[in-house]
């Protein structure tokens, strides 16, 4: 049986608050950061403070078995938006006596880390017929390059051009992957620029894998100017603040090529992975050319 699960709930209400989106959901707030998604199950929240006096700052306790419970601070400059979060977030609390037992609100909590898009785009990279290709041929060229030494006596120039091969592939695998990422972002976003066609995609559902390290995957639909639907899948948070829709850009000639522009790259994030890539190539290259153009000569040469 699979681990992984599948919703379609939205949020009810969304809250941007400095460097975190609070969520609001049915069963649960979330509260949404760079790297992290922290679910917060109401059964775990004491009581939601009313905004202080400059209604700016809402104040939420956790639960806790004897003395006072954590407590999450969320800062918004939009008082308003502030107040009905705060209203809509007290209403949602289910009845609970004064003398009640609590538990610990932090262990009734769940963190999800969400990964990187640089990381997923190499692991998914990783994957792809060229690149397996390509590692093979690099692991099949290891015994011709230890065979190919000047002399199969001298065991020592053997193991040198073996350990120079091997640092070759350290540098050049990971330099690949890197540089089919940056020239795959490259080319999709200029080519969506030139010639894309901008639509509204409306979430459909969410997965989430049973490794919480995993990021959660949610689906996308948008209809392409032909009338057919078409669905784009973003890694680790919804693409916009209230989790409902997301403008998506779409090729018309390939309607299956879309992004939106809160799934991808920054361009200094691209800019650093283009930059990596050189560099990894390039001493990945000083340790192979000299090592395969010795190993040519000697095959050369009988």
């Amino acid at each position: 049986m699979s681990d992984e699960t599948t919703t379609t709930e939205h949020p009810r209400a969304a809250l941007p608050a400095g460097g975190t989106t609070a969520l609001l959901y049915d069963t649960a707030l979330v509260l949404v950061r760079t790297r992290t998604r922290r679910r917060i199950p109401f059964e775990a929240v004491e009581r939601v403070g009313a905004p202080d006096a400059n209604g700016r700052a809402l104040r939420i306790e956790l639960t806790a078995p004897h003395a006072a419970g954590e407590v999450i601070t969320l800062r918004s400059d939009d008082a308003d938006a502030l107040r009905a979060f705060a209203t809509a977030l007290a209403s949602s609390l289910p009845p609970r006596a004064p003398h009640q037992a609590r538990q610990d609100g932090r262990r009734l909590t769940s963190v999800e880390r969400i990964g990187l898009g640089p990381v997923r785009a190499v692991r998914a990279a990783g994957g792809s017929l060229t690149f397996r290709i390509l590692a093979v041929l690099y692991v099949a060229a290891l015994p011709v390059v230890f065979l190919a030494s000047e002399d199969l006596g001298r065991s020592l120039a053997s193991f040198s051009a073996a350990a120079d091969w091997l640092r070759a592939g350290v540098f050049l695998l990971p330099g690949l992957a890197l540089a089919r990422l940056t020239a795959s972002t490259v080319s999709t976003t200029c080519l969506l620029r030139l010639r894309s066609v901008t639509t509204t995609g409306t979430l459909t559902a969410v997965h989430r894998g049973g490794d919480p390290d995993e990021p959660a995957v949610y689906h996308y639909t948008f209809t392409d100017q032909g009338g057919t639907d078409r669905s784009h899948d973003s890694y680790g948070w919804p693409l916009s603040e209230d989790g409902r829709t997301t403008p998506i850009r779409y090729d018309p000639r390939a309607p299956e090529r879309s992004y939106a522009p809160g799934d991808r790259m920054s361009f200094p994030a691209l800019a650093a992975v283009g930059a990596a890539s050189l560099v990894l190539l390039g001493l990945g290259l000083y340790f192979a050319v000299p090592t395969a153009l010795e190993a040519a000569r000697v095959v050369r040469e009988g």
